[in-house]
């Protein structure tokens, strides 16, 4: 458990350092601009309001900081996928040979974790009534915190919980598999 536990750290470790190389290396600045060009205000303010669920009044630089967050994912997943599949070569846990499959396998892995993660923080945060155990509309940092902490953790719970359910699934299904195969 503590071993699996330090290998998920330094993997959320390596990706925070990917990403932050990938936003002072990799020049994307007019890729934000020309997709933030292509919305007009009222657009812009109904893609950040479906984000927010609330009317965001700086639209344009929310919308600006989302496609920059997302085009850095984009470039930084594929970028870590690279590294660790170069590790597992190393470490000779993959042969040459299945390198491009293995890099291949891992970045649509990783890309589907995200989503789904992301999608459940989301749609947890936008469900749960915030509101009416915090009616006060203006926030102290504490309380931010407090429910970005709250938040993070009730996703990371639901979650597990989630591929936990995956992998008791698939693994009772493949044992009836290969029964029937035999």
């Amino acid at each position: 458990m503590a071993r699996h536990a330090l290998s998920l750290f330094i993997k959320i470790a390596l990706f925070v350092v990917v990403m932050l190389i990938v936003a002072k290396v990799v020049p994307y600045d007019g890729l934000v601009n020309s997709i933030t060009g292509l919305f007009d205000f009222q657009s812009a303010n109904k893609f950040t309001h479906f984000i927010l669920g609330e009317p965001d009044l700086e639209a344009w630089e929310s919308l600006g900081d989302y496609f920059s967050i997302l085009i850095n994912t984009l470039i930084s997943v594929p970028g870590m996928s690279a590294i660790i599949t170069a590790y597992s070569v190393v470490t000779h846990k993959v042969s040459p040979a299945g390198v491009p499959r293995e890099w291949a396998s891992s970045t649509l892995r990783r890309f589907a974790k995200i989503f789904g993660f992301t999608f459940l923080f989301w749609a947890l945060f936008r469900l749960l009534p915030y509101q009416s155990v915090f009616p006060d509309q203006t926030y102290s940092n504490f309380t931010m915190a407090a429910i970005v902490g709250f938040q993070l953790l009730l996703t990371i719970v639901c979650y597990w919980f989630i591929t936990k359910k995956i992998t008791t699934k698939r693994s009772l299904i493949a044992p009836a598999r290969i029964s029937t195969k035999l």
